[in-house]
């Protein structure tokens, strides 16, 4: 190996480790891209897990505790986290889990309850709760909304692996997933992107009633970059590209792809020649 090919491996790797630096920087504001790995990281380590138990109160103001769901031959409980005030995401994960539901139970019929609780409890009363589901079901043995104190909440959405975060404006970041619970009380799987990939719940379910997996269905890299790489835009009402974190996101796979060019590079030429 000749000394200008070490100078420019060298030269290499220490630009990349310079963008690295970088990109690490760049994600170390609000919504960090750490702080949705590690998001992203404590809703897979839900699963498995017993649930709490927990006081809510429904949308029609009865009491009652989570544990209610999982007494002697209880029955699977998808949970989803909203907060009533949001003017489109949680809206749109609403009504794609209302048509998810509508397809498992025209399959598995009442076999499975589901549980909507929001998350922001200074303002998800009872009659905010029956006002937003009101849009999606007349039904509320369909989908039950709820919510709890603050504390509860709090609590409630840890043990569940949900990530929530308050902003100056009063808008939330928080990931689009819902949550399948065994009917023992024990959290089986989360589903993330219920925008995108509600199918996944009716599978799901599948697997907890007919107690047969169907296959590794966890998420790609590139579905958690996409989970990463969005943030809520109160003046739009959507969750958009947060190009900062994205941006960062993209130099770290380059800089990854330039070290292994640079040290292996020549291998991998001579591997394409010869095929």
């Amino acid at each position: 190996m000749g000394f200008k090919t070490i100078r420019w491996r060298h030269s290499v790797i220490l630009a990349v480790f310079l963008l690295l630096s970088l990109s690490l920087n760049a994600s170390a504001g609000d919504a960090g891209i750490q702080e949705l790995k590690d998001a992203f990281d404590a809703s897979v380590r839900s699963e498995g897990k017993k649930a709490g138990d927990y006081e809510l109160v429904d949308q029609d103001g009865r009491r009652f505790r989570l544990s209610d769901y999982f007494k002697e031959n209880g029955k699977p409980l998808v949970v989803s986290f909203i907060y009533t005030t949001c003017p489109e995401v949680c809206p749109t994960i609403t009504a794609e889990l209302k048509g998810a539901v509508d397809n498992a139970r025209a399959k598995f019929g009442d076999r499975f309850n589901v549980l909507s609780v929001g998350f922001d409890a200074e303002n998800d009363t009872p009659a905010a709760l029956k006002n937003y589901g009101l849009k999606f079901t007349k039904d509320f043995s369909s989908i039950r909304f709820a919510s709890s104190s603050p504390e509860t909440v709090r609590k409630m959405t840890e043990d569940f692996g949900f990530f929530w975060k308050k902003k100056a404006d009063g808008s939330f970041d928080h990931i689009d997933m819902v949550t399948v619970v065994k009917g023992d009380g024990v959290i089986y799987k989360q589903v993330y992107s219920m925008r995108t990939q509600g199918a996944t719940l009716g599978s799901r379910l599948e697997e907890v009633l007919t107690g047969k997996p169907l296959g590794k269905a966890d998420a790609s890299l590139i579905d958690k970059i996409k989970y990463f790489c969005y943030r809520y835009d109160p003046y739009t009402g959507k969750y958009v590209i947060d190009y900062p974190v994205f941006l960062s996101v993209f130099i770290q796979l380059a800089v990854i792809l330039a070290i292994i060019y640079a040290v292996w590079g020549k291998r991998i030429r001579a591997r394409f020649k010869k095929g």
